[in-house]
């Protein structure tokens, strides 16, 4: 925007108006940022997560997020557990992004399969299917106290580091979860 002094030290009333239509525009955009950011997960829609996860992870970790004994992990109630530790917010986003290969234990199951990369989903996709399983099967009441969503934007920086399953897997062992 160009302002047209109308003398030496003024500016127009319409160039006023244009700067401060600007700058609101600017607030409200940096308040919607900060917004987006510490939500806490109670106060989040996790339909949209729901449906990504009927349409892509029902199969494996069942509509009740049980999972299939010896074959793939349960979510309800591991979830909170990967949650709570150091680390664990990364991590679980990261295996939905880049997958997940070898050995682990859930509740003293020995599982080794493999879980395929998720990232050709969207970020808002994958903080939506991140919120759901936060949330379902009555893990929002074990999370961590002051547990927030995911958010895309959040997704978006953990995708930049690019790993493999293999390295999730890494990641994994120093969780020191079994």
């Amino acid at each position: 925007m160009r302002l047209r002094p109308t003398s030496a030290n003024t500016v127009s009333a319409a160039d006023r108006l244009a700067l401060l239509g600007t700058l609101a525009l600017v607030l409200l955009g940096t308040a919607a940022l900060v917004t987006a950011q510490g939500v806490p997960l109670a106060n989040v829609d996790t339909t949209g997560g729901q449906q990504v996860f009927a349409a892509n992870c029902t199969a494996c970790h069942q509509v009740t997020g049980a999972g299939i004994p010896a074959v793939f992990p349960p979510l309800a109630e591991h979830v909170p557990e990967l949650l709570a530790v150091e680390g664990g917010r990364h991590y679980l986003a990261a295996v939905v992004l880049f997958g997940l290969t070898g050995p682990i234990a859930v509740a003293g199951q020995a599982y080794d399969g493999l879980m395929p990369p998720w990232g050709h989903l969207s970020d808002a996709q994958l903080a939506d299917v991140l919120n759901y399983v936060a949330s379902a099967w009555g893990n929002h009441l074990v999370l961590p106290q002051g547990f927030v969503a995911f958010t895309a934007e959040e997704v978006l920086g953990i995708r930049g580091d690019a790993l493999d399953s293999n390295a999730v897997h890494a990641v994994r062992q120093t969780l020191e979860l079994e």
